[in-house]
């Protein structure tokens, strides 16, 4: 969904909040779908395509936060208290996803040594990303139970 598609003010809020659903699953999926990949003996070449794939809907994930507080800043996401408090979550779970995973990457990026505490400070940030993620992932499950009708099946 690109933040200037007329179509999102159009929809209202819940358009966005079930955008940011399904972009939320495929995130997860892509992470899970990774994690298998490297318990595998697969080419380099696979596996970094793999990684594209997560960056790619790292960016869609951006792009559906960034519609959803654009949207849903002035107008009620629901009549529903149970969808809001849902969609919120589900909000504020992918803002803390898209920052750990940020500070996680920055991290990496910034290993020069490979002293123990240097690792283990990386080891760290890449669990609190991990921890992140699941809550991405219960939050999201979580709103689609809410509304189903937001799964892409």
């Amino acid at each position: 969904m690109m933040s200037d598609d007329p179509t999102a003010a159009e929809q209202g809020p819940l358009y966005c909040c079930d955008a940011l659903a399904r972009t939320a699953a495929e995130t997860c999926r892509q992470h899970e779908r990774v994690a298998r990949l490297n318990t595998l003996a697969v080419a380099a070449s696979e596996l970094g395509a793999a990684h594209a794939m997560i960056d790619t809907i790292d960016l869609a994930l951006a792009e559906c936060v960034k519609d959803f507080e654009t949207t849903c800043a002035t107008v009620s996401i629901s009549d529903d208290a149970d969808v809001r408090q849902a969609a919120s979550a589900m909000w504020l779970a992918a803002r803390e996803y898209l920052r750990r995973h940020s500070i996680a990457e920055k991290a990496s990026r910034q290993l020069t040594q490979h002293d123990a505490e240097k690792l283990g400070d990386l080891h760290l940030e890449y669990e609190l990303e991990a921890s992140a993620l699941l809550g991405l992932k219960h939050a999201m499950s979580t709103y689609q139970k809410r509304r189903p009708e937001s799964r892409c099946q």
